[in-house]
């Protein structure tokens, strides 16, 4: 019965404040709309649900800040399995391969190593990669950023707090 009252108090404490946190929840619901936006708009510039992986975000976007604007960098395979960190080389070969296979990445024979191959992002990566950031950019900038002074402030108090002396 005691947990009952307690729930019942809880649910309506959280209507009368719009939820548990109020404004801060309201925020983290928006960022998440925001996130999942920009998501989805991963899916859409890429073409396949295939990319709508982490690991591939990691690959592109890591290949894409290496890029020097000039002329195309070009990576020894090897190279690419350490810019995806959340998977074993294994899998990060078999992510490879799959990229090259859809023409998002280009392999190249190496004339000084015929043994090993280079690989470099395709021209139609980069412009995907490209208005993928951009997009990015626009969505996030949309959203307010929250009171620095605030923050800076409760994060003092905090600070303040966990260095005060204790009392013996």
């Amino acid at each position: 019965m005691a947990i009952a009252s307690f729930l019942k108090f809880k649910m309506t404490r959280e209507k009368k404040t719009g939820g548990s946190g109020g404004h801060a929840n309201a925020r983290r619901r928006q960022f998440i709309q925001l996130q999942n936006s920009t998501d989805q708009y991963w899916v859409k510039v890429l073409g396949d649900n295939l990319f709508h992986d982490l690991n591939y975000y990691d690959l592109f976007t890591q290949m894409w800040l290496r890029l020097n604007g000039t002329s195309p960098h070009i990576f020894q395979k090897s190279e690419l399995y350490p810019l995806m960190p959340n998977v074993s080389q294994r899998t990060a070969v078999k992510y490879v391969q799959i990229a090259i296979d859809h023409g998002l990445l280009i392999e190249h024979i190496n004339p000084e190593d015929l043994r090993s191959r280079l690989i470099t992002m395709s021209t139609a990566l980069e412009r995907k990669i490209e208005l993928f950031l951009d997009y990015s950019i626009s969505v996030f900038e949309t959203f307010p950023l929250a009171d620095s002074g605030r923050l800076a402030r409760e994060t003092d108090d905090k600070t303040h707090a966990f260095n005060a002396p204790k009392a013996r």
